[in-house]
C-alpha cells in the first residue's frame, strides 16, 4: 500500500501517540477538538505570540516548515500564558494504561487503578519538567499540523473572498434627515414663571 494512502488512513482511524515522561510517566496524546484549539489560540494570542506571527505563519509552506514554525510560535508565547499552556497540556493529554470501559462495567480494583493514574498525572502535569514541556508540545503539534494548517489555508480563503467582495470594510453610517435630527434633538422647557406684576401702589416724585 503507498505511504500516502497509509497516511490516509492514519488519519481516518488514528493510533494514540503516546510519550514517556522524564519521569518515566506514560501520557498519551488526545485528538485536539474545540475546547483544545481555543486553548492554543490564548497561548498565542499571549506575549510574544502576536508579534511572531505578524512576521508570518505561511500555511502554504512545506508541512515540516509549517510545524516547526509554529512549535516555535508557541514556545515563545508560553512564559507570558503560564496559565494557559499547562491547561492545554493538560487537556490534550490522559494517562497511558487506562482501563477502558464504561464506568458502571469497572470492577473495583480496575476503578481504584484508573483513579491512580489520573491522580499521578495531575502531578506530572501541574509543573511539568522542562524536557518534557518541550517534547509534548513538539508531539502535539506534529499530530496537528496537518489539520491546523489546513484550516488555516481555508480561512485564508474565506478572508479573501471577502476582501474581494468588500465585505471587510465597515458600510458608512446612514446621514439623518433634518426631520429625524429634529425629533431626537431634546424639546426645549415651556417657561412657567409668571409675568412681572405692574399692579399696586406707586410712588410719585
Amino acid at each position: 500500500m503507498p505511504a500516502d494512502t497509509d497516511s490516509e488512513l492514519d488519519r481516518i482511524d488514528p493510533q494514540p501517540a503516546v510519550l514517556k515522561l522524564s519521569t518515566d510517566f506514560t501520557v498519551e496524546i488526545v485528538r485536539m477538538r474545540t475546547r483544545q484549539f481555543f486553548r492554543l489560540l490564548r497561548i498565542l494570542t499571549h506575549g510574544a505570540g502576536p508579534a511572531l506571527m505578524q512576521s508570518g505563519l505561511d500555511f502554504s509552506a512545506e508541512p515540516g516548515e509549517f510545524a516547526t514554525k509554529l512549535v516555535t510560535l508557541t514556545l515563545m508565547s508560553i512564559p507570558d500564558a503560564e496559565s494557559e499552556a499547562i491547561l492545554f497540556l493538560t487537556s490534550m493529554c490522559r494517562p497511558a494504561g487506562l482501563v477502558e470501559k464504561q464506568d458502571s462495567a469497572l470492577s473495583r480494583q480496575e476503578r481504584e487503578a484508573n483513579d491512580a493514574l489520573y491522580q499521578q498525572f495531575g502531578q506530572e502535569m501541574h509543573n511539568p519538567e522542562l524536557e518534557d514541556l518541550l517534547d509534548l508540545i513538539e508531539a502535539i503539534i506534529a499530530q496537528e499540523a496537518p489539520e491546523l494548517q489546513a484550516l488555516g489555508k481555508k480561512l485564508q480563503k474565506t478572508f479573501a473572498v471577502f476582501q474581494k467582495t468588500g465585505q471587510d470594510k465597515q458600510p458608512p453610517e446612514p446621514e439623518a434627515s433634518v426631520q429625524e435630527i429634529s425629533s431626537r434633538a431634546p424639546s426645549r422647557k415651556r417657561s412657567t414663571s409668571s409675568a412681572t406684576s405692574t399692579g399696586g401702589p406707586t410712588t410719585t416724585s
